[in-house]
């Protein structure tokens, strides 16, 4: 009898369905713009107008999830609370409601609200690269990603040492963050990571970190302070070479005094190296010069800078003379200076012994003269005299 009813009851409403039609229900939001965690408040009402309606049954449905479970229904309305939850953000909400006694082909959809919920990424990023060891010139690539990019987005950026990056090629997508350098010397030894930020989520998080390694040799020669050094005898002095940079590996530095290698009193600092010695006597006109040397298996470097002279004085500002000339004056030059002075000396024993056999046959001969003169009687000048008195006489007569 009962069953024969609930046919009776279907079959009527079925033909009389317009009687117990139900108008369409309209949803609301409590909040549009909360944040995970929190709880929304979706309401369905109906406005039956003069109607009468009957008991009513209500389905909700968010995105691919039914809830209807979870609601609490009144007479003409009906609300559903869930948990603000990332899932839901930007799925579309609606609600159903149908006569209680009618099947789901008389069910009336509400209007369809977009939900927004605002979340951070649940994780820190996280830096990975295939390698930190480069040779400069070449291309670096660091990569950090994270669960989501969050509601809204957040913001990457990078930074090696201090600094932030900006002047290199950073490419974002999705979850994701490279930063492609070209490998140079001011990278050696940087600390990279990636930081993550969204101030309206109140969310900043950065990744690990690596350090960067770049191989790479100094650029030019290296430079000594000084061309020349004036120094008193017995004190100190102390010759300075550097570089812009070391490279890495760094140089290793050498140093030398008239080309022989000096092992002693050699300090190396952070761009340069010292040498330090006490002047002697014998240093006077030394020339010294540092050498920078690297090698590694993809080139080498090995530079020597320029000369630097010693000169020893006495006292005030006159250069000693007694001091022996050493190596910091050309061996050919004082050569050629000492051949000169020989043959000068040559020359100047020849003239001498030239005019001294000049002399001693001049004097041979004057002596000769006069005891030829002692020699000669005291008639030969009678005679001489007498003859020209006699002609004189003849000439007279006549």
């Amino acid at each position: 009898m009962m069953l024969q009813c609930s046919i009776l009851l279907l079959f009527i409403v079925t033909i009389h369905g317009s009687v117990f039609q139900v108008p369409s229900p309209f949803l609301t939001l409590s909040s549009n713009n909360m944040t995970e965690g929190q709880s929304i408040t979706l309401t369905c009402v109906v406005y039956p107008g003069s109607t009468q309606l009957p008991p009513l049954t209500w389905f909700w449905k968010c995105g691919n999830d039914n809830l209807t479970g979870n609601a609490t229904t009144g007479l003409h309305n009906t609300a559903l609370k869930i948990k603000a939850d990332r899932k839901y953000n930007g799925e579309t909400c609606f609600c159903k409601v149908r006569p209680s006694s009618a099947n789901d082909s008389y069910s009336k959809m509400s209007n369809h609200v977009t939900i927004n919920v605002k979340y951070a990424p649940k994780t820190i990023p996280f830096l990975n690269t295939t390698s930190t060891a480069v040779v400069a010139g070449e291309e670096i690539t660091l990569q950090c990603t994270l669960d989501s990019m969050g509601n809204p987005q957040i913001r990457w950026t990078w930074k090696c040492g201090r600094y932030t990056v900006y002047n290199r090629r950073i490419v974002n997508m999705n979850a994701t963050t490279k930063l492609i350098l070209e490998a140079d010397s001011n990278l050696n030894e940087k600390i990279c990571h990636c930081v993550a930020r969204s101030y309206q989520l109140n969310y900043e998080a950065a990744s690990n970190s690596v350090s960067l390694t770049v191989y790479y040799f100094p650029d030019g020669y290296p430079e000594i302070d000084r061309s020349v050094f004036f120094v008193n005898k017995n004190t100190p002095v102390t010759l300075r070479c550097s570089l812009n940079s070391l490279g890495n590996p760094p140089v290793v530095w050498y140093w030398y005094c008239d080309n022989k290698p000096i092992l002693r009193g050699i300090k190396n600092t952070n761009f340069g190296s010292s040498l330090t010695m006490i002047a002697q006597l014998s240093d006077h006109n030394t020339a010294c010069h540092c050498r920078a040397k690297s090698e590694s298996q993809w080139g080498s470097y090995d530079k020597n800078s320029s000369k630097a002279l010693i000169t020893i004085r006495t006292t005030g500002n006159t250069v000693t003379e007694s001091a022996p000339i050493k190596a910091g004056v050309s061996k050919d030059v004082f050569g050629a200076v000492a051949g000169i002075l020989v043959l000068v000396v040559i020359i100047a024993g020849v003239v001498i012994v030239f005019h001294h056999r000049r002399i001693v046959d001049m004097g041979t001969r004057l002596s000769t003269e006069k005891r030829e003169n002692k020699n000669d009687t005291g008639g030969g000048q009678d005679n001489l005299n007498y003859s020209t008195l006699r002609e004189e006489s003849s000439h007279s007569k006549e």
